[in-house]
This record gives structure tokens, C-alpha cells and sequence, in this order.
């Protein structure tokens, strides 16, 4: 027994556009599926009988419809996850206080270095000048630079307390 696709195609084509809109939720992706259904109808009719046409159809097209929906669920996660990294980083109003206050604070800390010493911390963590850079700047060894990096990240510390982080700046 040969298929007349056309037949079935107009026998069951709105039927089944009716039940793939109630799963995917659009008509015209629901049509789609059918018509793609209807293909995989005519290229396994081509390879073997087809007993049950209509259940095939049906069979087909529910599975494509569930292939679909899995489809769409993996590309929206896809996209919100893509559009969170996107995104700029928001902070509430009290975090970019309490960032003011810190910045503050550290300027303050910086501030009561001596100035040979507050000069070597400036270039060195807030310019970011190598060590090499900023002796040649100053006019003094990369030795004395360090030990002064060193001085002005302990006093900072001191003066922060625990929220002291030196990569922050």
C-alpha cells in the first residue's frame, strides 16, 4: 500500500497544527512541524509500510515539538546566562558608600606617610610603576623603593584594620 501524502497531508494537516500550537505555544512553528513531520512520513514511508499513518504523524510531530521546546530552553539559558556577564556590575547605594569610605580612609592613610615614602606608595600601587620606574623617578635605589612600599602597606594596614586590601587600588 503506497501513502497518498497529499491525501493525508489535507485529511490531518489542521488537526495537527491545532495540537502542535497547544505545545509550542505558535502557530506558525506549529506549522512548521508539521510540514517537517510530513516529510519524515514520506521518507520512512519510501524505506517501509506505514500501518499507521496518522499515528506516525502524530507520534512525529509530538516528538519534534518536545525536540524544540528543549532546543528553546537550552538557547534561553544560553542567553541569560551570556546577558549576566554582559551586564555591568550593580552595586546598591550602600556599597558604593562604603567604597567612598574606604577609598577615603586610604587616601587619609597615604596622606600621613612621609612624603618620600608617600611618593614611592603612589607611583608604585596607585600608577602602577615598577619598582625600576619609580627609583628612577624618585632619584633613589629599587631597595629603598621596596622598603618603602613596604612601610606604606603596613601603616595602611595598621589604619584599615581588616578592611585593608592591597589589591583593592
Amino acid at each position: 500500500m503506497t501513502l497518498d501524502l497529499s491525501a493525508l497531508y489535507q485529511l490531518y494537516r489542521k488537526e495537527l497544527v491545532n495540537y502542535l500550537t497547544r505545545i509550542v505555544y505558535c502557530r506558525e512553528t506549529a506549522q512548521d512541524l508539521v510540514q517537517e513531520s510530513y516529510l519524515i512520513l514520506s521518507r520512512a514511508a519510501a524505506e517501509q509500510a506505514i500501518e499507521q499513518p496518522r499515528g506516525f504523524l502524530y507520534r512525529t510531530a509530538n516528538n519534534l515539538a518536545l525536540d524544540h521546546l528543549r532546543h528553546n530552553k537550552v538557547v534561553a539559558r544560553h542567553v541569560e546566562r551570556e546577558s549576566r556577564d554582559d551586564e555591568p556590575e550593580t552595586s546598591s547605594i550602600e556599597q558604593e558608600l562604603s567604597q567612598a569610605q574606604w577609598l577615603a580612609l586610604l587616601r587619609q592613610a597615604i596622606d600621613e606617610l612621609p612624603p618620600r615614602c608617600r611618593d614611592a606608595f603612589i607611583l608604585h600601587k596607585v600608577r602602577g610603576l615598577s619598582y625600576r620606574e619609580t627609583a628612577g623617578m624618585l632619584g633613589i635605589s629599587e631597595s629603598a623603593v621596596e622598603k618603602h612600599i613596604i612601610k606604606g602597606l603596613q601603616h595602611c594596614r595598621r589604619r584599615l584594620g581588616k578592611h585593608f586590601s592591597p589589591s583593592g587600588f
